[in-house]
């Protein structure tokens, strides 16, 4: 009998396999697709201000790099036609050139500013985005994997592969992907300090809380948002550390000093008194989001300028669908939400601006929450509410394709689909018999399908052109 339960489960671990390295391969191809000019370059000059650090640092042992705040005594201003954004825009300001420079720990300017070094840069001109992209384009892969790794460990494998394949597809999470920006980068390790942390609550092995508390350490020094990763950590340890939770605790406390001990020591060594002014200056900055900060987040898509995505609706849904009918009744949900409320008090007190790299590392899970409620609604068909979600997602990519003019065309399909769901819902009010059921799971799995195949569409639609009247 044990042999016939392994060789039935090869088959099905072979099928998790293939398809996880399909998924891969396609978001793979949607982030490469007009990595280096959609978002085009400039439009976030933070992406040059992280691979310029590392350079410095790698070249002249100084940190050096554009900032602009007023914390900074004097700003050398110059004009650094790095990717022309001088010559698409003329009249832009001068780039404020600032050393040394601590806006940020370094940790992140060494991942793209030491690849950049690699290929043979040795100047801030070419620093271009075609390379400082590039090492974004593979982290994002790992993160692909680590979602998947995450939903199957707090679901099941359906989950692990609906939530990969989701966050490789969804055309906001695709296009912010290819950004060199910390978020980016640090994405992967709170992700990563999850699985582990959940490994210790399974096994008891303390091995693994220590790997989460050094991936919490060091996601500090690519950016102090990532604060989150080990509030996250000592909630989850006050919820499920038994009589260990003050330990564990204490292992989480004596990684973060670590790393602000790293950070200060890094600020000491250059220049105290404006290492001391930049971190006042940056907990000081103006709350530009406003008081409706966590409204945009939730209605309004973000990378470099707003864009109007349905799936990350969807996605906020999902996650408050989960939240109302689970909190602290299973542990899988109940770490999902502390991950995501870990990250939702420092986007809270961030704030300074609407800046939508400050909402990426929300969106695995998300993309988590999103696929738990359309598993649950396959195995459980629910055709209206199906319809309802799709409907956000669908609707926007649509919109991107073929515009309200377009549209006209299919409205008479549209109307069909509609009549032909709330037909359904009307029989399954009578008719509850398997065949029926397995027949509005049909119909959902093949909606997902067609809203799948419409986002893909969308990423490839956004060429340099398409992408300036994005909205």
């Amino acid at each position: 009998m044990e042999k016939i339960k392994e060789q039935l489960k090869k088959p099905v671990i072979w099928g998790i396999f293939i398809a996880l390295i399909f998924i891969l391969s396609l978001g793979n191809k949607l982030r490469e697709y007009s990595y280096a000019s959609v978002p085009n370059p400039g439009e976030t000059l933070d992406e040059y201000s992280f691979g310029w650090l590392g350079l410095s640092l790698i070249q002249e042992k100084y940190p050096i790099s554009r900032s602009g705040i007023s914390a900074y005594e004097e700003h050398d201003f110059q004009v650094i036609n790095v990717d022309g954004i001088f010559d698409t825009i003329p009249d832009r300001p001068l780039i404020a050139i600032d050393k040394p420079w601590f806006d940020h720990p370094p940790l992140f300017g060494f991942v793209t500013g030491g690849y950049a070094y690699l290929k043979g840069v040795r100047n801030f001109v070419d620093a271009s985005v075609i390379i400082l992209r590039r090492p974004m384009l593979k982290i994002s892969l790992l993160t692909i994997v680590l979602i998947f790794i995450l939903g199957t460990k707090l679901f099941n494998y359906w989950v692990g592969l609906l939530s990969s394949l989701l966050y490789s597809i969804i055309p906001t999470i695709a296009i912010s992907n290819r950004l060199a920006l910390a978020e980016n980068g640090y994405v992967p390790l709170f992700l990563g300090t999850i699985i582990f942390a959940l490994y210790y609550f399974e096994n008891k092995k303390i091995i693994y809380w220590i790997a989460a508390c050094v991936l919490a350490a060091t996601a500090l020094l690519f950016k102090m948002s990532a604060i989150a990763i080990s509030i996250f950590l000592v909630l989850a340890a006050l919820l499920y550390g038994g009589n260990k939770k003050i330990t564990l605790i204490k292992k989480v406390v004596f990684s973060v000093l670590i790393s602000f001990g790293l950070f200060a020591l890094y600020g000491a060594i250059f220049d105290w008194e404006i290492f001391v002014k930049v971190f006042i200056g940056n907990s000081q900055r103006f709350f530009g989001a406003g008081s409706e900060i966590f409204l945009s987040a939730v209605i309004h898509s973000t990378i470099t300028k707003g864009l109007t995505d349905g799936w990350i609706l969807l996605g906020w849904i999902s996650f408050f669908i989960i939240a109302f009918s689970a909190w602290k009744k299973q542990r899988s949900t109940t770490i999902l939400i502390l991950a995501t409320m870990s990250y939702f008090f420092i986007f809270l007190l961030l704030g300074s601006e609407t800046y939508g790299w400050y909402r990426f590392p929300f969106y695995p899970f998300l993309v988590i929450a999103s696929a738990k409620i359309l598993i649950d609604l396959i195995v459980s068909p629910n055709t209206f509410l199906t319809y309802a979600l799709l409907l956000l997602p669908l609707g926007t990519a649509s919109y991107r394709l073929i515009g309200v003019v377009g549209f006209q065309e299919y409205v008479p399909i549209f109307r069909v689909i509609t009549i032909a769901i709330l037909g359904i819902i009307t029989i399954s009010l009578i008719k509850q018999d398997k065949r029926y059921r397995n027949l509005k799971r049909v119909f959902i799995i093949a909606l997902i399908t067609f809203v799948i195949w419409l986002s893909i569409k969308e990423i490839y639609f956004y060429s340099i052109d398409n992408w300036y009247f994005a909205t």
